[in-house]
């Protein structure tokens, strides 16, 4: 599928060949695709972990809420499935 890339993506794709970390332009497409699907599914998780959590309340199954124990527990788990550092 040719297509031409906007002057600004074909300079940051040549940056990343020249840094060395990239051999082609094919490799730092395939690795920025990675990226953005790994992203898309970590926005999938979280979407759903929301749609859960909803529905806990809306089921009464609610109790007590530590918001920095919280966001550490899903920072670990997601770290644990490689959506995050």
């Amino acid at each position: 599928m040719p297509y031409q890339l906007p002057p600004d993506i074909q300079q940051s794709i040549q940056a990343q060949i020249a840094s060395g970390e990239f051999a082609s332009e094919d490799e730092v497409l395939r690795e920025a695709m990675a990226t953005l699907e790994s992203r898309q599914r970590g926005l999938h998780q979280l979407r759903q972990m929301v749609a859960d959590a909803d529905g806990d309340i809306s089921a009464g199954r609610v109790g007590f809420f530590d918001a920095e124990d919280t966001k550490r527990a899903v920072r670990e788990r997601l770290a644990r499935q490689g959506v995050v550092d």
